[in-house]
């Protein structure tokens, strides 16, 4: 997978934890995903259901695997207290393109695990 992504968009390490989990994400590389989630991780899928707790959240991204990420752009990573947001650009094998925002909460504002995250995709083509 290609990444595309800005210098400072990873000189913070909440910054570097949602970029890393992202890449997670669009690789779906779920172990590693799933080091840094808390036991009862919220996954809200905007438009389209709720993940609740970590064994649901590893069969929804297991679901996911059909279309592989082929190339990520992140634009930017905002990050204040408890919270992050991350918003960017996935290139898929099937050549359709998404653009997404990510909003993330930690369990605690030092950042080492996460406890909710909203998510919002939309098709561009």
């Amino acid at each position: 997978m290609k990444l595309n992504i800005k210098p400072d968009c990873g000189n913070a390490p909440k910054k570097e934890l949602v970029k890393h989990l992202t890449c997670y994400f669009a690789s779906n590389d779920i172990e590693k995903a799933v080091e840094f989630l808390d036991t009862h991780i919220t996954w809200t899928l905007v438009g389209k259901k709720t993940v609740n707790g970590k064994g649901q959240f590893r069969t929804v991204l297991q679901e996911m695997r059909q279309n592989k990420v082929c190339e990520l752009t992140i634009h930017s990573i905002i990050t204040h207290g408890k919270e992050a947001a991350i918003n960017g650009e996935m290139l898929m094998e099937d050549g359709s393109v998404f653009g997404f925002s990510d909003f993330y909460e930690f369990t605690s504002a030092k950042g080492s695990r996460v406890k909710t995250i909203v998510s919002y995709l939309i098709e561009k083509n």
